[in-house]
């Protein structure tokens, strides 16, 4: 790639090869897989001179859309403090960017935010007769966004190998979800976990005549997890939904998502805790004659709080 005599790269079409996300002073914390949004806008704004005179327009104040990004579950440990800080309802204002790479490994443009918050971060769904890599979907909500060219600069190829191995250890099939309301009980062995979304609500602050528009942390809003187990085994769960719902007596418990690694639940990769944790319904699958497969329930349950603790794959 022709690179000129500043060392910045010239200003030539590409195809984006590799992104990465960097956080507070260009330290790279990982791989980006896709990334949506961060445009860039204002509003058009009016003002007319007189009853009969022209409209003249002009454009308001900046706004930056949010970013939302997908990463693997192998980020460096200071993005993980970072999505910890949000989830322990403690959120952190970073600095950072989303760095683009073409295929020769060399960076082409950057896009630099400052003062960002994490608004949503969403959880992969977990299946144990699922093959795919374990995906994160975070969005960051930026009080700025800058655009600038890349200065031609090498993607460090030993730091790239490190994560490509370390996420190779994260897949949609290495979990164990439970319950201590149900410890012992089968039910939960072959469990599937829906995709969830945990969102830190995030409140536009203007203030006076500054240009760009500051933003604060609100209310951190849980989602509900949906567990899907064969309905053979719904008996306990049915005692539960008679204790909580029928009669009105809510019995909550605490609950335990462990990712591992490939190696027989050796390794600990990270784990969710969940606690006040309570059932809210139980949805049995379609009936259907002749069909092969297994009949299954779904359960929907809430949670009253959630904590990340970091295990060898994000530590």
């Amino acid at each position: 790639m022709p690179i000129t005599s500043s060392g910045q790269a010239t200003r030539t079409p590409y195809t984006g090869g590799r992104f990465t996300l960097e956080l507070d002073d260009k330290q790279p914390v990982g791989f980006v897989t896709s990334i949506d949004g961060g445009h860039f806008k204002a509003d058009g704004v009016g003002s007319t001179s007189g009853g009969d005179g022209p409209t003249t327009r002009y454009p308001g104040k900046p706004k930056y859309d949010d970013i939302t990004v997908t990463v693997g579950m192998a980020m460096s440990p200071a993005f993980w403090r970072w999505v910890q800080a949000t989830l322990d309802n403690k959120p952190e204002r970073r600095n950072g960017a989303l760095v683009g790479y073409d295929f020769n490994n060399k960076e082409r443009t950057r896009r630099t935010f400052t003062r960002a918050l994490i608004s949503e971060i969403g959880f992969p769904a977990l299946d144990g007769a699922s093959k795919s890599a374990a995906i994160l979907t975070v969005k960051i909500s930026p009080e700025k966004l800058e655009y600038k060219d890349g200065d031609g600069a090498t993607l460090r190829y030993d730091q790239a190998q490190n994560e490509v191995a370390k996420q190779k250890m994260w897949l949609t099939s290495n979990f164990r979800f439970a319950l201590d309301r149900f410890s012992g009980d089968t039910s939960l062995r072959n469990a599937k976990i829906e995709a969830f979304t945990v969102k830190q609500n995030i409140i536009a602050n203007p203030v006076g005549s500054e240009r760009e528009t500051r933003k604060e942390a609100g209310r951190v809003e849980l989602p509900t997890l949906q567990v899907t187990f064969p309905e053979s085994q719904m008996g306990k769960w049915m005692q539960w939904f008679d204790e909580t719902v029928v009669q009105g007596v809510p019995k909550n418990t605490t609950g335990h998502l462990t990712y591992y690694a490939s190696d027989n639940e050796q390794t600990e990769l990270m784990r969710l805790d969940f606690d006040g944790v309570g059932l809210t319904s139980l949805d049995v699958e379609k009936y259907e004659a002749a069909k092969e497969s297994i009949a299954k329930v779904k359960a929907t349950l809430y949670f009253e709080g959630l904590k990340l603790n970091a295990g060898k794959g994000n530590a």
